[in-house]
């Protein structure tokens, strides 16, 4: 890879790493608030709305933030020109949806399990030309891995929701709390994003170009109508065929360890997404930094997930309180399916999109919901924490699928992989069996757990120091930097 790029990459990434840790420390502090002024029922509730708009919020921005990032154009001119096409598709679309879910809101709620939400939902859709509205900006900005530009815009966003929730939420909002601070976040990030992008939406339109686009990025919609229902098949499920309230221990450990694990996906997958799409002509060097990037994102992730699951109930009890201990399970087994996941799945997608194959993509999507919807429904019948186990290990089905056709499309071996990561990946489990012990001995005092938890971390440290690869990263990324 060129020596350009390999800085622009990193440089990026410290970035926008920097971005997320400012977010996630703002962002879990409003969840962990909220979780002691609302009861699960006004989150389960939120889930239901979110379900809604996040499905809605795919269609307004129809795939082109894939297109800009990854195709390759001749001059500003085209990228440009590109930009005013799917900046007014994309607020045609958004306003027609909202237009929607406002006139037929009631059937929507009712359909998802949620009968009397239908006008939560129509609020709630105002997001749509928001997020509309800055989804190009966004995507201009991760193709020159401008990502120094974009962290006061998303710390202020992140910092919006708080201001406005909580106070909300005391007044005895309730669920509306929810609903007005992500609004107001969203008014935020359109407005900031408009004014700092050195592109401005102009008059201009072109239906060829528009077809031209959406060779690729109507795949890259279909994609993430996929991952959407992928991500919310649970919600829907539980919804359904149980109560707001195990709808609320459902989501709200899900929200907490995707938070968690946002901070390094989020961070890095625009950046892995736009340097592979620059290497998708040298597919050598674009395994080579694949690899290497999968090494160093694994070596924070594995020991993250086991260690969620070590911890659950001491974390359930620090971070939501006791009426939350019915959650415990669902927080430990989505951490661990979560950290694997990441490591051996959640990049693929950034593969098969960056070599201008999203439809790949999409195929491991529809496999995958092929055995989990099934899955789903059987267990939720059986009961709450049966659903929790087999939610978590249906994730391996998508795993093994993701790990086949990346090895197709791109020569990305798994045995490579796993010899790749192969440090991070023993450190974590020995660090696991060592944390099952230390819990025991622990019990509920929150002392012993946390002196348990920081032995975790000096037996995975000591783990990793026993490789090669594992000295030579703590080298350079933890002692480097003291």
């Amino acid at each position: 890879m060129p020596n350009s790029l390999n800085r622009r990459a990193a440089s990026a990434a410290k970035w926008s790493i920097a971005t997320e840790v400012l977010v996630k420390v703002v962002s879990p502090i409003t969840q962990l608030v909220l979780a002691r002024i609302l009861a699960p029922e006004a989150f389960g509730m939120v889930a239901t709305v979110t379900m809604v708009t996040s499905f809605a919020d795919m269609f307004s921005d129809s795939g082109f933030q894939k297109y800009l990032v990854q195709h390759e154009f001749e001059n500003n001119d085209d990228l440009y020109h590109s930009a005013d096409v799917a900046f007014w598709t994309n607020i045609g679309i958004s306003f027609g949806l909202w237009a929607g879910f406002a006139l037929f809101r009631d059937e929507i709620a009712a359909l998802v399990g949620s009968p009397g939400l239908g006008f939560p939902i129509a609020v709630a859709c105002a997001s749509l030309p928001l997020t509309s509205f800055s989804s190009i900006q966004l995507a201009l900005y991760r193709r020159r891995l401008d990502f120094k530009t974009i962290m006061p815009v998303r710390v202020a966003t992140a910092l919006v929701p708080f201001i406005v929730t909580v106070p909300l939420a005391l007044a005895g909002a309730g669920f509306w709390s929810l609903i007005c601070g992500t609004i107001a976040g969203n008014v935020v990030t359109a407005l900031a994003l408009t004014a700092l992008s050195p592109w401005k939406p102009r008059s201009y339109y072109s239906r060829a170009l528009l077809q031209e686009m959406f060779a690729f990025s109507g795949w890259s919609l279909l994609e993430a109508i996929a991952i959407w229902a992928t991500s919310w098949a649970g919600t829907f499920v539980v919804g359904n065929l149980l109560d707001a309230y195990h709808l609320g221990l459902y989501r709200q450990p899900m929200t907490l360890v995707n938070s968690a694990f946002n901070l390094i996906t989020n961070a890095t997958t625009p950046v892995l997404f736009s340097s592979l799409s620059r290497l998708q002509d040298s597919m050598e060097e674009f395994r080579s930094f694949f690899y290497r990037f999968q090494f160093n994102v694994a070596m924070f992730v594995l020991p993250l997930g086991f260690g969620i699951y070590c911890f659950r109930d001491f974390l359930i009890d620090l971070l939501l309180g006791s009426q939350w201990h019915d959650a415990a399970l669902m927080l430990g087994c989505w951490g661990l399916s979560t950290g694997i996941m990441v490591v051996f799945g959640h990049y693929c997608s950034e593969v098969f999109r960056a070599v201008g194959k999203p439809r790949t993509s999409l195929l491991c999507q529809c496999v995958y919901m092929c055995a989990m919807v099934p899955t789903l429904y059987v267990s939720a019948s059986a009961g709450f924490n049966q659903l929790v186990v087999a939610n978590s290990a249906v994730r391996f089905v998508g795993v093994l699928v993701d790990q086949i056709m990346v090895g197709r499309i791109a020569d990305i071996r798994f045995s490579r992989i796993l010899l790749g990561v192969r440090t991070p990946l023993i450190g974590s489990f020995i660090m696991g069996a060592v944390g099952l012990l230390f819990v025991a001995w622990a019990g509920g005092s929150w002392l012993f757990n946390s002196m348990a938890i920081i032995a975790c971390v000096i037996v995975y440290v000591l783990v990793t120091l026993l490789f090669p690869e594992g000295r030579a990263f703590l080298k350079k990324n933890v002692l480097g930097r003291l």
